[in-house]
């Protein structure tokens, strides 16, 4: 059977998990249509998904129609989450995006199809809610056309729209014919037969439009109300036209990615696999690849399931085009199953720019917490969690004040545990200038160890973190030695001259030396910091703050208000332009100035300004360097740190 994978994106509470809702209950996957204010729908099954009402895990369920299997991933909507929305891009093979008839284009709507045209996914526009009061179709067709893409091509016109009576009634052939000149900005031979007049069939023109929509450079425009079903129908029967259909392949290579991981009620790990080549089958010996190293490993799956009509059952075999879950493995999001292939798409992943310390409010469940935490990072990676090797504090890195809630409310309800949390930290980098180099010689003062230590720093190609080589001959140093300096390396360089993780450099490990049987791993281990801390001194470091960039649509009357505001918070300023709806500034800003420009945008605008913004990278920290307090003794101060090596050597002997 042929698959496709398609996914729901919107707005928080535009309406998407109704619309999933309602196109499950009308292919038949569902025999009732859940409420979202109830907590009764298929895909929002988290506690706090059904409270707050809104998405924050995305959620796989499949239906089948007109004889292809759909695998629908219901995504969420709000930009904390964002990582999940960017995981589920690279298994799909188009997205229906549900913009809301009454509020209209949102921020986070402006967010997701900026990312969805960058990955020239296919995509199928839904104006949603169509019945409620307030409701007004044009203009969302207009905003549309102003803030996300012209390329539009209306598939309905809405009747009496805001009232009971509204109704939607499909363009037929006469509109069709409405496209031409949009279509033929695209397509010379079309152009060409439209100049000499040429006949035109309404079938060429449906499949011009369907050959742009596949490769993300047209977008049909449909409208209706989810709660009632009006519009949706039309909506289904699009799939499989204007998205490209998978079916099973003859290749015996396997290649999938995993782009969803979740815990089961008994704690079973459940991995969501995409299949491109080949196929997954019960009882076999499975390679995957894994992490940024791609680390090949393997195991024997011993339990595979897949979906199907709104369950998920037990299976012996998978194909190519569709999803597996797998049961009982030790796969992480982002592994690769069998072996690359050039289908895996790739999009950046940001790391999130907020540091937050955690720890129990009853120190009985501190141990607990830590197991909590590890669980959610598995789940998301983007919920960067790691308890520093000295101090022991729990740290995890996160994008925004909702993802803190959320995680906070599933310690309570899924764990128990109430949890303190500490300001947040915007994240900063540090990276070398210059080249800089030290050395320490085992039996020469003022080197304490029976150890010899030497590196050089330089700077690093960009985005490339920390590289690690020998200068040394492999067989000077036994393993042991040889892995401890490395180790030490990294943990060193969490904390460079200003206090902030050093990144993009190459560490070179220039002179060693060792006395059997006396040196141990300690004697390294206390070295590499005075060595290496003193070599980046040499070489010098600039801190980089992390950046985002904005986009805003604003009255014309607030412009010179908003411009002098934008100044005022450090952000850079693009040429305004004039566009239908007002006023567009994009640029890029300090994310510590970020909601400090939303409340003030808030204020100028009278609440009318239009703001979203990404992760835009880092950029120097012009004057003074922004300093990050030390968690451990820096080894610049070497009476202050032998002193305190002295006395972990003392509790050690």
């Amino acid at each position: 059977m042929e698959t496709i994978n398609i996914g729901v994106l919107a707005h928080v509470d535009a309406g998407k998990t109704t619309l999933t809702e309602r196109i499950l209950f009308e292919t038949g996957a569902i025999t009732q249509v859940g409420s979202v204010d109830q907590g009764t729908t298929q895909t929002d099954s988290l506690a706090i998904e059904r409270v707050r009402g809104i998405t924050v895990k995305s959620s796989a369920v499949s239906f089948t129609t007109q004889g292809i299997k759909i695998n629908l991933i219901d995504t969420p909507g709000h930009a904390d989450f964002i990582s999940e929305v960017e995981y589920a891009l690279r298994v799909l093979d188009g997205v229906i995006l549900v913009i809301s008839a009454v509020e209209g284009v949102q921020a986070q709507t402006k967010v997701l199809m900026n990312a969805l045209m960058e990955s020239q996914t296919p995509v199928i526009l839904f104006i949603n809610k169509i019945d409620r009061m307030g409701a007004n179709y044009n203009r969302v067709v207009e905003e549309i056309r102003s803030l996300l893409t012209e390329e539009v091509y209306e598939m309905c016109e809405v009747l009496e729209e805001g009232s009971p009576c509204v109704r939607v009634k499909h363009h037929g052939s006469h509109h069709r014919e409405a496209w031409l000149e949009q279509l033929t900005r695209s397509n010379d031979s079309l152009l060409s037969d439209y100049m000499s007049d040429s006949s035109i069939s309404v079938e060429r023109l449906d499949q011009e439009l369907r050959e742009l929509t596949l490769r993300g450079k047209a977008f049909p425009l449909f409208a209706g109300s989810a709660v009632q079903g009006i519009g949706v129908q039309d909506v289904i029967t699009a799939l499989g036209h204007y998205f490209p259909k998978n079916s099973p392949t003859q290749s015996e290579q396997l290649t999938g990615v995993v782009f969803k991981v979740k815990h089961s009620e008994n704690g079973e790990r459940l991995a969501y696999v995409r299949i491109y080549e080949g196929r997954i089958i019960v009882k076999k010996m499975i390679t995957y690849l894994s992490g940024e190293k791609q680390e090949e490993g393997q195991f024997k799956l011993h339990h595979l399931e897949m979906l199907l009509d709104g369950q998920m059952i037990e299976t012996y075999v998978v194909h190519a085009g569709d999803i597996a879950v797998l049961r009982g493995t030790e796969l992480h999001v982002g592994d690769i199953v069998g072996h690359y292939c050039t289908k895996i798409k790739h999009f950046p992943f940001h790391e999130p720019p907020l540091q937050i310390q955690v720890s129990a409010e009853h120190s009985k469940d501190t141990h607990l917490l830590f197991k909590a935490l590890s669980d959610l990072a598995i789940e998301d990676p983007f919920i960067q969690f790691t308890q520093d090797a000295v101090t022991k504090e729990l740290t995890i890195r996160m994008f925004g004040e909702v993802q803190q809630e959320i995680i906070a409310t599933t310690l309570s309800e899924n764990y128990g545990i109430r949890a303190k949390f500490s300001e947040p930290l915007i994240m900063c980098i540090e990276k070398p200038l210059s080249t800089g180099s030290a050395a320490e010689f085992m039996g020469i003062r003022p080197n304490p160890f029976y150890a010899t230590i030497g590196f050089r720093v330089e700077p690093g190609e960009f985005g490339t973190g920390v590289v690690y080589r020998l200068e040394v001959e492999l067989g000077s140093l036994p393993l042991t030695f040889q892995k401890v300096i490395q180790e030490k390396v990294m943990e060193v360089l969490q904390e460079g001259l200003s206090g902030w993780p050093v990144t993009d450099i190459v560490v070179t490990l220039t002179h060693s030396g060792y006395a059997s049987p006396v040196t141990t791993a300690a004697d390294f281990r206390n070295l590499v910091p005075l060595v290496l801390m003193h070599a980046l001194h040499e070489a010098g470091t600039r801190v980089y703050e992390p950046y985002q960039q904005y986009e805003m649509l604003i009255p014309e009357s607030s412009l010179s208000k908003c411009m002098s505001m934008l100044a005022s918070l450090e952000a850079s300023i693009e040429v305004p332009q004039l566009v239908t709806s007002g006023c567009l500034i994009r640029g890029t800003i300090p994310v510590r100035r970020t909601e400090e420009l939303k409340r003030s945008l808030k204020s100028i605008t009278v609440g009318e300004g239009f703001f979203t913004a990404r992760p835009g990278g880092y950029q120097s920290v012009q004057g003074i360097p922004i300093e990050k307090q030390r968690r451990t003794v820096s080894p610049l101060n070497r009476k202050k740190y032998m002193m305190v090596v002295s006395k972990v050597i003392g509790r050690e002997s």
